[in-house]
C-alpha cells in the first residue's frame, strides 16, 4: 500500500492507535504491577523496581539501533513490537516468578519502545505534531482502564497481574495488518546533523518523561503509604490516566501556542506539592490528577519539536526520541525509589519541580 509522505493514511493511523493503545495499557500498568508482585514476592518495592524500566532500557537500545532497524520498514517494525508485547504480557501475567515475570518485562519493554521508535516516523508531515498528541492520547485513554482492572481484580482476591492480558487482542489485532508502510526518508541531507537543536530537543523530551515516569511507577506506591488497600490504590490511580487522556485529547488545541509549556509546568507542579502535602488518599489522588493534565502536554510538544529540527531524518529523529525516553524511565523512577529509601516517598515526590523549572528555561530556548 503506497502512502504519501506529506500524509499517513488512515489505515496506518489505525494501526498506530492500536499499537499505541497496547502501550498505554501496559505502562500504566507499571504502578499497580509494582506494587503488587513487592507484595506477591513479599520483597522490598525499591528491588523489584527494574522490572518496570525494561521500557527504558528498550528505548535506549532501539535508539542506538534505529536507523539501522527503521531501513526495515516502519510498518514491520511495529507489527514485530507488537507480537513481542502480547506475548511479554501474557508472560508477566500468569506467573509471578522473578524469571517468567523478568522475560515477560523484557519483551513488553522493547516491544513499547519499538513502538515508540516507529511511531513519530509513521506519523511524520505537516501537523505532525497533533498527530502525536492524538496517538499517546490514545495510548493515554487505554492506559485509564489498568488501574481499574488491577484494583478490581486485587478487590475480588485474584492476582492484580491477571489484568496484564486485556490489550493482548488489540495488539494482535495490530499484528494482522500486514499492509502497513509509512513515510519513508528521502536522501540524506547533505549537510552536517544539526546537533544543538537537536541535545535541546533530547533534553526535552527527557524532562516530560522524566516528570511523567514518576507519576507512572509511583503513584499507586505513593497512595498505599496513605493507609489503604492495594486495591483501593491501584483504583485511585487511574485519576492520573483519566487526566493524561483528557489532556492529551484537549492538547491539540493549543500545543503550538507559546505559552503552552509554562502552563502546562505549572499544572503539573501544582499537583506535585499537593501529592507531596497530602496525607490522606483524597488528597494525594487529586495532587495525581491535576499534574496528570499538566504533564499530558509536555511529551507531545517536544516531541514535535525535537521532530521539526531541520535536516534530521525521520530515522534519527526517533532514535533521538527513544534515547531521550529511555534516559528518562532509567533514570526518574529509579532516583525516585532511592530518594524513598533515603528519605521517604512523600518527600521524594518533588523531584519533578525541579525537572519542570529546567525544561521551563529551556523552553525559552526553542
Amino acid at each position: 500500500m503506497a502512502v504519501d509522505a506529506a500524509a499517513p493514511s488512515r489505515e496506518v493511523g489505525r494501526v498506530v492507535g492500536f499499537a499505541q493503545a497496547g502501550l498505554g495499557y501496559l505502562v500504566a500498568s507499571f504502578g499497580p504491577y509494582l506494587a503488587g508482585i513487592s507484595s506477591e514476592l513479599d520483597r522490598p518495592r525499591g528491588e523489584l523496581v527494574w522490572l518496570t524500566m525494561t521500557f527504558g532500557a528498550g528505548l535506549v537500545l532501539a535508539a542506538m539501533t534505529g536507523p539501522a532497524v527503521l531501513r526495515a520498514g516502519t510498518g514491520l517494525v511495529l507489527r514485530l513490537a507488537c507480537a513481542g508485547i502480547a506475548v511479554g504480557a501474557a508472560a508477566m501475567a500468569l506467573s509471578p516468578h522473578l524469571l517468567a515475570a523478568g522475560t515477560g518485562s523484557v519483551l513488553v519493554g522493547l516491544g513499547c519502545a519499538a513502538v515508540t521508535l516507529a511511531t513519530p516516523s509513521l506519523l511524520r508531515g505537516p501537523g505532525a505534531a497533533k498527530r502525536i498528541v492524538i496517538a499517546v492520547g490514545v495510548a493515554s485513554a487505554a492506559g485509564v482502564s489498568a488501574p481499574l482492572a488491577f484494583g478490581a481484580l486485587e478487590t475480588l482476591g485474584l492476582p492484580g497481574r491477571w489484568a496484564i492480558l486485556v490489550p493482548v487482542p488489540v495488539l494482535l489485532a495490530a499484528v494482522a495488518h500486514r499492509t502497513v508502510a509509512g513515510p519513508r526518508d528521502g536522501p540524506a541531507p547533505r549537510t552536517a546533523v544539526p546537533l544543538a537543536p537537536a541535545a535541546l530537543g533530547w533534553l526535552g523530551v527527557v524532562l516530560s518523561v522524566a516528570c511523567e515516569f514518576c507519576f507512572v511507577v509511583w503513584g499507586v506506591a505513593r497512595l498505599v503509604d496513605t493507609g489503604v488497600a492495594l486495591g483501593t490504590a491501584s483504583a485511585l490511580g487511574a485519576s492520573f490516566g483519566i487526566g493524561m487522556a483528557l489532556g492529551r485529547f484537549a492538547g491539540p488545541r493549543f500545543v503550538n501556542r507559546s505559552w503552552a509549556v509554562a502552563a502546562a509546568a505549572a499544572t503539573t507542579a501544582a499537583g506535585t506539592l499537593l501529592v507531596y502535602a497530602g496525607r490522606d488518599p483524597y488528597t494525594v489522588t487529586a495532587g495525581i490528577a491535576v499534574a496528570s493534565l499538566g504533564i499530558a502536554p509536555l511529551y507531545p510538544i517536544m516531541l514535535g519539536r525535537l521532530v521539526a529540527v531541520p535536516d534530521l531524518s525521520d530515522r534519527h529523529s526517533a532514535s533521538i526520541g527513544s534515547l531521550a525516553s529511555g534516559t528518562a524511565i532509567l533514570a526518574a523512577p529509579a532516583a525516585l525509589g532511592w530518594l524513598d529509601a533515603q528519605i521517604g516517598l512523600r518527600e521524594a515526590f518533588l523531584l519533578p519541580i525541579p525537572l519542570l523549572l529546567v525544561l521551563l528555561l529551556l523552553s525559552r530556548r526553542r
